[in-house]
């Protein structure tokens, strides 16, 4: 833990007397979440301010990612929105993603893969994605219909989008058994907490689960053979983004199995162990539970043949709630380990206990991504710790070292085994800005004296996108990346940047900017909204904005929809991203924020469409015509487009022909059709949309709903 926190501490201390870097990335992640093994799966990437020049790495795998298609949009949750006092919460990151492939061998080990994209901004952290050994489909659904699932084992990956989502899925039991649902998001990296429901055919709830925990649940029922079952999922919260992405993995009978070399702990809820142990030797007792997919908070303590106690530990680290203990034996004797434990929530009350004499030897510890302008210097903190009596001098180097970047000087010593040290990097001026993954490798000497033998130790460094991590050991690498940058040679200015902008709502704010390039730079540069914003969305949107060179007046066009709330300010900030050609002639995409947000507060709408239907039943195949009443402002003596808004599933089957009104026309009677198809039944909602452009260019636009109920 001791070198966890220096690494977390040299990582923060990098990042803050560095110099100032672009807009680096973050992920983000994989979509499907969960890939089954020996083929080839379509899956999409998904980050935070991403550019079309990332470079992807997957650490410790065999597996192949590899990006297939440009980087898309903007991925803005549809409505509804947070109404209230919800509205000032803060704004969830808006994604981005690449279409990509990922091929992983037959043999490729089943659980998680940490995986990481960089550019020449920066590096992201990691996140995960899960291989599986099962069949893995993707949730598939008509609006809101359930998903029907018929085989088991099977992995479901789904997303929960939007607001107050909830998924359905319909499963059909073939035998009397016992159905477990394994449920993944925070291990594949969602910040959510699922809420599980399953009802039988009577609508009688089986299980009503929140993970209020962050633990992922793992929950168990018992079906009946040639039953129907319904599984909900949603958000304890109810929020949606894209980046909510969650994994079912459903199977028969399938409670885990307890590993080999564990045990039950009883109903007392305390265990002793007795082990011998000889005089000069230090030990290592481990408790485990939460590392082995158990449900015990263990404590751990060691007492001598007299019952003194020796030593106790409740939580080894901050991060999990088994225990560890270290001891040197000062005499041949017995001692005893005593187990005590109490479920944290759960049935597996599986736990293993394993003691293990220390070698003398050390670790190595340092933070997993770094990053340098072409020019500077790059500083890599290692910490080191030793066991069993370790003293040794260690000597630090590196390997795989990307082109144009050396080690600054001799190679640095860890003087007796003991304490840190830096590896200062040198970077050339004229390399390419690429990243790479480096290893930083600590060798000792042979001691004949004490029978210590050389040693070759590889550094670790911790990894992230695991949200719920059981087990540390298997949240290291070996693979730490350098990312080689550049800085923007330009500057966005945001003109007036202390006003607050008076803009009416469903309109289009053009917000002016001045951009300033740099003496002889003439790349294109992008202006593009922020992925991360500070306040709750509700729709708010802007373009990828084009600016060639000799263009340096600029007005980013900002979409403020007609339902933003007048007695709040709403924001948005807004990056330029410059195509750059770095020294080996790579065109690179290097971003930097405007110097200011814009700040908005919202006033009367120009543009209201509103209508006066009644109930409208019909059949699927006919048409029905929707009076719509049109009101504009004075401000705005423009036509208006009617037309229909509406979702990816109903385009098509619920359509109309656009019709545009001159400036004097309040009043029209919309003739909506819909196509003759069994998927229209029920209630279904359409959103008839009104449209100009002020000023002949900026747009304005107004929307309502209307139900057509369909026989």
């Amino acid at each position: 833990m001791r070198s966890f926190c220096f690494s977390l501490l040299s990582f923060l201390y990098a990042v803050f007397t560095a110099p100032a870097f672009g807009q680096v990335p973050t992920l983000g992640y994989l979509f499907p979440p969960a890939v089954q093994r020996g083929q080839t799966t379509k899956v999409q990437l998904g980050g935070f301010d991403l550019t079309p020049d990332m470079q992807v790495f997957v650490h410790d795998s065999p597996a192949e990612l590899s990006l297939r298609g440009p980087l898309g949009p903007h991925l803005v949750p549809p409505r509804p929105y947070w109404e209230g006092p919800r509205i000032f919460a803060p704004a969830l990151p808006l994604p981005r993603e690449f279409p990509a492939h990922i091929t992983l061998p037959e043999t490729h080990a089943t659980g998680l893969v940490f995986w990481q994209m960089a550019n020449a901004n920066g590096a992201t952290s990691t996140a995960t994605f899960l291989v599986s050994k099962h069949q893995e489909i993707t949730e598939t659904r008509f609006r809101n219909e359930p998903m029907k699932i018929t085989t088991l084992p099977i992995g479901v990956s789904g997303r929960l989008s939007r607001l107050a989502e909830k998924d359905i899925y319909h499963l059909h039991s073939k035998a009397d058994q016992q159905i477990q649902i394994d449920c993944w998001a925070r291990r594949l990296g969602s910040d959510i907490n699922l809420a599980i429901q399953v009802y039988d055919t009577e609508q009688q709830t089986l299980v009503d689960e929140v993970d209020t925990e962050g633990r992922d649940l793992q929950i168990r029922f018992k079906a009946k053979a040639g039953s129907n079952y319904s599984i909900a999922v949603h958000e304890a919260d109810f929020r949606g983004a894209a980046h909510f992405v969650y994994r079912l993995g459903l199977s028969s009978d399938n409670a885990n199995a307890p590993k080999s070399n564990s045990q039950t702990l009883p109903e007392s809820g305390r265990m002793e162990h007795a082990y011998e142990v000889t005089a000069n030797k230090t030990y290592r007792i481990d408790a485990r539970s939460q590392a082995i997919g158990g449900d015990l908070d263990l404590q751990l303590e060691l007492i001598d043949s007299e019952g003194i106690s020796l030593a106790q530990n409740d939580d080894f680290t901050a991060s999990t709630v088994d225990a560890s203990l270290t001891y040197k034996a000062s005499t041949d004797t017995t001692i005893r380990a005593i187990v005590t434990g109490y479920s944290i929530g759960g049935e597996n009350h599986q736990y293993e206990i394993t003691i293990k004499e220390e070698q003398p030897g050390f670790s190595l510890a340092t933070s997993q991504t770094f990053q340098a302008h072409l020019g500077d210097k790059l500083t890599i903190p290692v910490t080191i710790t030793s066991t069993g009596g370790f003293k040794e001098d260690v000597t630090l180097g590196l390997e795989e070292l990307p082109t144009g970047i050396t080690i600054s000087g001799d190679a640095p010593i860890i003087k007796g085994g003991a304490g840190k040290a830096n590896i200062v990097l040198e970077v050339a001026a004229d390399t390419a800005t690429v990243a790479q993954a480096i290893r930083v490798i600590g060798r000792s000497a042979a001691n004949t004296e004490t029978g210590v033998a050389a040693l070759s130790v590889v550094a670790k460094a911790p990894l992230s996108g695991n949200l719920a991590s059981t087990d540390l050991d298997s949240n290291q690498t070996e693979s730490i990346l350098i990312a080689l940058t550049m800085p923007a040679p330009f500057e966005l200015n945001l003109i007036d940047k202390n006003r607050q902008r008076v803009v009416s709502r469903g309109t289009t704010y053009p917000a002016p900017f001045i951009l300033n390039r740099n003496e002889g730079y003439t790349g294109i540069v992008r202006l593009v909204m922020a992925s991360k914003q500070s306040r709750h969305r509700m729709g708010i949107t802007g373009p990828i904005l084009e600016v060639a060179d000799g263009e340096r007046e600029i007005f980013y066009p900002c979409f403020m929809p007609e339902w933003l709330t007048t007695d709040r300010t709403t924001r948005m900030v807004v990056y330029g991203y410059g195509e750059v050609t770095d020294p080996k002639g790579n065109v690179r995409h290097i971003g930097k924020n405007a110097d200011a947000r814009i700040t908005m507060i919202m006033e009367g709408a120009l543009l209201k469409l509103n209508h006066s239907a009644g109930e409208l039943t019909i059949i699927p195949g006919d048409s029905v015509e929707i009076p719509l009443n049109i009101l504009r402002s004075s401000k705005l003596k423009t036509s208006v487009t009617l037309d229909l808004e509406m979702p990816e599933p109903l385009r098509g089957l619920i359509y109309c022909e656009p019709v545009v009104l001159s400036a004097d026309q309040q009043h029209h009677a919309l003739l909506v059709n819909t196509k003759t198809d069994t998927r229209l039944s029920g209630t279904v909602p359409v959103t008839l949309r009104a449209t100009t452009l002020q000023d002949g260019k900026w747009l304005v636009k107004s929307i309502v709903d209307v139900d057509l109920h369909f026989d």
